[in-house]
């Protein structure tokens, strides 16, 4: 208990930072698989392509590139559905108590 009293200085900056990186890891997360920029940008390129400001190759290509990325973003959102199914069964069994490091 002392030690960590003595220490408390240089711990605590840590946790603040390791707290930090979490949070924007979280945020990063919760971005990367949005799927409405993917849509905003599907609208966009067909717009640039009915204005006759990309070529239809081009259009073709990036299209299918963010049909595909918006498969991958709905598959992995049934995935965490499913996974969360599972898991809310499990979560009614058991109690998990999780103490910061900083209280133990």
């Amino acid at each position: 208990m002392l030690f960590r009293l003595l220490t408390l200085p240089i711990s605590a900056p840590i946790a603040g930072i390791r707290y930090v990186l979490e949070k924007v890891g979280e945020v990063a997360e919760r971005e990367m698989w949005d799927e409405e920029p993917v849509r905003e940008q599907l609208i966009l390129i067909n717009q640039a392509y009915e204005e006759g400001q990309i070529a239809e190759p081009e259009f073709r290509e990036r299209e299918a590139e963010l049909l595909a990325r918006l498969r991958e973003i709905k598959e992995r959102r049934k995935a965490q559905a499913a996974d969360s199914a599972g898991a809310a069964i499990d979560e009614r069994r058991r109690v998990v108590i999780d103490i910061p490091d900083e209280l133990r």
